[in-house]
């Protein structure tokens, strides 16, 4: 066990003053299982992250969706804590409990008091290798995930964002949606969950974060307890490179929803990496507020489009750029896809104005600040970036300072580098043709949560937690 007093080098001149990094203790065991703990006394209150680096791109052929599924079986019971004992006792205490699947990652998570929150580390320890996989539960819970992806289907936004995704990432499992596909989960066995489970699920594969009211002596010892005798499971494996695209790869969905949408994806980076932060800024810069170049020119001037979006979301593997928009009735999809491509061209020619580019660091330094403010989103952050960056959470003494950095050239730089339509994935979502009613649907839905179940294009501010309700 070892401690780590991460705290930023902060110059001078910079305003506000504050350290980057809370005190964060860091306690590692033999086996591989990793604790971070931040001591927070003004609220009587702990919360708690398990964040497994296991996700839907961990999956193998004939078994998608089975990280989503497992996830929801991950709370019927364990060996010490029976069917329905896991959300009866934390009801019984007055906390809350939850968890999401990702491409990259699953997480569990808890909210209690500070003088009874150790059940959680008791629950956690549990399930991490004695998940008790009912067949009787594991057939109740498969009509469960089905009608949730049924649901997802109907959505406007879920199917037309999947077949970008499937069309940008056609040899990385990141082609295949997080809930998986129907027919997949139909011929899931119990067998194959429990092998998937006993592969990935372990204290190598894990990162716990205890942010609240706790005495550190205490909680290090009951974590040693806990964990440290749970063995490893199997390291992860690389996934297979996604090759570079060979040119703009376009297709059109046929939908019941009675206004088009449309969806564009560019190939970017990994999380953490420097064109990450000139993504973020450029995601902002472009589509990410009433004063974005997007907003402005089809909202307001064109008046073609309902509401635009723009999202950088960079992965533990190669990510995306995504620019979606939902049209007026009537308004011209080949005039938005100009409009669009014109915008785009004048942004990686002349790159971001330097008093936008003032006013959009405030925003993210904003944003970014503000998810520190309950001990809940500081474990997620924490958790987050120990999981999905290289320097695990010291990375986050960095954010800020490194958004500060960036320089309109490199900003110029990194849009036309990413930003190049030869790279690019464009799909149309347009109503169905009145002979063709009740015609073609994209398959699967990405469990994404509710940002996209919502009509509209969703909205991400970067570098947050992303967690999403995984469970219905």
């Amino acid at each position: 066990m070892k401690k780590a007093k991460a705290k930023a080098k902060v110059k001078a001149g910079d305003v506000p003053q504050f350290e980057m990094l809370p005190d964060v203790e860091v306690v590692e065991l033999d086996n591989g299982f990793r604790a971070l703990l931040v001591e927070r006394s003004a609220l009587p209150v702990v919360a708690t992250v398990c964040w497994y680096q296991v996700g839907s791109r961990d999956e193998r052929t004939g078994e998608t969706g089975v990280s989503h599924f497992l996830e929801h079986m991950m709370f019927k019971g364990t060996e010490r804590f029976g069917k329905g004992q896991i959300d009866l006792q934390t009801s019984k205490m007055g906390g809350s409990n939850n968890a999401f699947t990702d491409t990259d990652s699953t997480a569990y998570y808890f909210s209690l008091a500070s003088d009874r929150w150790e059940t959680a580390l008791e629950i956690e320890a549990s399930r991490m290798r004695d998940c008790l996989l009912d067949p009787a539960e594991f057939a109740s819970e498969k009509s469960v995930v089905l009608e949730e992806l049924r649901m997802g289907e109907d959505e406007p936004w879920r199917p037309l964002y999947q077949v970008v995704e499937s069309m940008m990432f056609q040899a990385h499992p990141y082609h295949h949606p997080v809930i998986g596909y129907r027919e997949e989960l139909e011929r899931l066995t119990v067998a194959q969950m429990r092998d998937y489970y006993q592969r990935n699920y372990g204290p190598n594969r894990a990162c716990l974060t205890v942010v609240g009211a706790i005495d550190k002596s205490r909680t290090k010892k009951r974590i040693t307890e806990l964990f440290g005798g749970l063995p490893r499971a199997e390291d992860r494996r690389p996934a297979i490179g996604e090759p570079a695209p060979l040119g703009e790869r376009r297709a059109v969905m046929r939908t019941r929803h009675s206004v088009a949408r449309m969806a564009i994806g560019f190939p970017t980076c990994r999380m953490g990496e420097r064109d990450d932060y000139a993504l973020d800024l450029i995601a902002h810069d472009l589509g990410n507020s009433k004063n974005s170049r997007l907003y402005k020119r089809l909202v307001v001037k064109d008046e073609t489009v309902a509401d635009v979006s723009v999202m950088n979301e960079t992965r533990q593997d190669p990510g995306g750029f995504f620019v979606l928009c939902e049209l007026h009735p009537g308004a011209d999809p080949a005039r938005v896809e100009r409009a669009i491509r014109e915008e785009v061209a004048l942004l990686a020619r002349d790159g971001v104005a330097e008093k936008d580019l003032k006013r959009i660091r405030t925003q993210i330094r904003a944003s970014f600040l503000f998810q520190d403010e309950t001990a809940l989103d500081l474990a997620m952050k924490l958790a987050r970036f120990e999981a999905g960056t290289k320097e695990g959470f010291r990375t986050l003494a960095d954010v800020l300072p490194t958004y500060d950095a960036m320089t309109r050239v490199e900003l110029r730089d990194a849009a036309a580098r990413y930003l190049d339509f030869d790279r690019a994935t464009v799909v149309w979502a347009l109503p169905a043709e009145p002979a063709a009613s009740g015609g073609a649907r994209a398959r699967g839905g990405k469990a994404k949560g509710a940002e996209r179940s919502k009509a509209r294009a969703p909205r991400k501010a970067k570098k947050k937690s992303r967690a999403r309700r995984g469970r219905k």
